[in-house]
């Protein structure tokens, strides 16, 4: 039985956008103006008993919790215990409407987290969907976006894109159209562990947003000094400075014929093939991306300030014989960052600096078994990024050591999908084939360029 709060959001619901049209009318009549009126006033009481209402049901919640922490209270006339649990997923026009408080969206999506198996969530998963559940923006995309109802909607929608009718998929992105993938399926949400060629997700610092653009502060900090006895301090206060990352549209494009759509698992395999195409169109744009409709790559951060080029000891060489370059990267390392550092480069590049060490001593390459000790150089995790250069040459950034907290990964949380079922041939024919573009939107940039160096021949 629907509850009485859920009765009354979906009132207010209906006048919300009734309002929102006579809004949106440049010139009114004054039948409209008066029927604003009207609704306004009948939206306002509505408010009043939503709210009653949903005090009401709070206060018969703790009555029913109180019957599960205490045993010995029944149900009149009842040999059964009272139990219940709330629907995290239910009054989704309430939530919709914005008409639930910002904590309960934020615990009704950490109760759907908890109980979402072990098909969706590994522990990794579970613990980044937690973390991001604290904004209650997305939050509230989670309970949108998570309930089974969405869920079943959603592969009926991949099964028959063109028949299909139903009514759970309302969620647009931006008022643009297209389906928002379910939270337990979007890679931005549960940050598919990337692998050992693009590192980026694993070290760096990410951050979501809801927003268009995410903005941090930085500063060089406080200088302090030694002072005599009556003597005037000198102003130490910091300077800060903005940064700004807007994330970037990212497209996803799937073809199959109408027969693979209608009789293969699509929707099963939906979350590998685009966890896979995103890692891949990354890995490119966190290593070397322009910053210009795109993430900006670190290298070409880094790469855009002297300071933090190193140049080899012979220009434009990097052979089995260059330790002492590799050595001068780390000691370009401001003392800050150099403990919280990695390398990254290019597999080749490590093949290199892996015969460097001919004595096959543990004081320069260390080399340990398994995921959970990884090949330390000089003290540092080594990590692989096959989009950086493999190429010895001059102008090649070619090892890359740095601090990548200091680098800034913004994912626009939301991964929609669209659907063309038409797809046509160089003579714009129809192929017999059908279209889904799934897309989303990543950002990135480095927060302190002083935190890298970069070993450029």
């Amino acid at each position: 039985m629907k509850k009485k709060s859920e009765a009354l959001a979906g009132e207010m619901e209906s006048i919300r956008a009734m309002l929102l049209d006579l809004d949106a009318v440049e010139e009114p009549t004054e039948e409209q103006v008066e029927q604003a009126r009207a609704k306004l006033d009948e939206f306002t009481a509505l408010e009043e008993q939503h709210r009653a209402a949903v005090e009401h049901e709070e206060k018969m919640e703790r009555v029913r919790a109180h019957a599960i922490a205490n045993p010995e209270v029944r149900e009149p006339g009842a040999g059964v215990q009272i139990r219940t649990k709330r629907d995290p997923f239910e009054n989704t026009d309430g939530i919709r409407a914005g008409l639930v408080p910002l904590s309960e969206m934020r615990s009704r999506a950490l109760n759907a987290i908890e109980d979402m198996g072990s098909e969706h969530f590994t522990d990794a998963h579970r613990e980044r969907a937690t973390h991001l559940a604290s904004d209650p923006m997305i939050a509230r995309h989670m309970l949108l976006t998570g309930s089974p109802e969405y869920h079943d909607a959603f592969r009926a929608y991949l099964a028959d894109p063109v028949g299909y009718r139903g009514t759970a998929l309302t969620v647009g992105t931006d008022s643009q159209g297209g389906y928002l993938v379910p939270f337990t399926l979007d890679p931005t949400i549960i940050l598919t562990n990337a692998g050992s060629d693009n590192p980026f997700r694993q070290i760096s610092r990410i951050e979501t947003t809801a927003t268009d653009t995410w903005n941090g502060v930085t500063s060089a900090g406080v200088t302090a000094e030694w002072l005599a006895e009556a003597t005037e301090a000198a102003e130490a206060g910091p300077t800060f400075a903005n940064i700004a990352i807007t994330p970037a549209k990212a497209f996803a494009e799937i073809t199959a014929s109408y027969e693979v759509l209608q009789d293969s698992n699509f929707g099963s395999q939906l979350p590998r093939l685009l966890s896979d195409a995103k890692d891949r169109i990354e890995a490119t744009a966190f290593a070397t991306g322009t910053g210009t409709g795109q993430p900006k790559g670190v290298v070409t951060a880094v790469t855009a300030v002297t300071a933090s080029r190193v140049t080899p000891t012979t220009g434009g060489t990097f052979t089995s014989d260059s330790q002492a370059d590799v050595y001068k990267v780390i000691n370009a390392l401001p003392a800050r960052h150099r403990s919280r550092s990695s390398w990254v480069a290019n597999f080749a590049t490590y093949n290199i600096v892996r015969q460097m060490d001919s004595s096959g001593g543990s004081a320069f390459w260390a080399n340990f078994a398994g995921p959970t000790n990884p090949e330390r150089l000089l003290g540092l995790g080594v990590y692989e990024s096959s989009a950086m250069t493999a190429v010895v040459t001059t102008g090649s950034n070619i090892l890359l050591a740095g601090d990548f907290s200091e680098y800034i990964v913004v994912d626009r949380v939301g991964m929609s999908m669209s659907y063309d079922p038409n797809v046509r041939g160089a003579n714009y024919r129809h192929t017999g084939q059908g279209q889904f573009t799934a897309f989303w939107r990543t950002g990135a940039d480095v927060g302190s360029v002083n935190a890298f160096r970069v070993l450029k021949l």
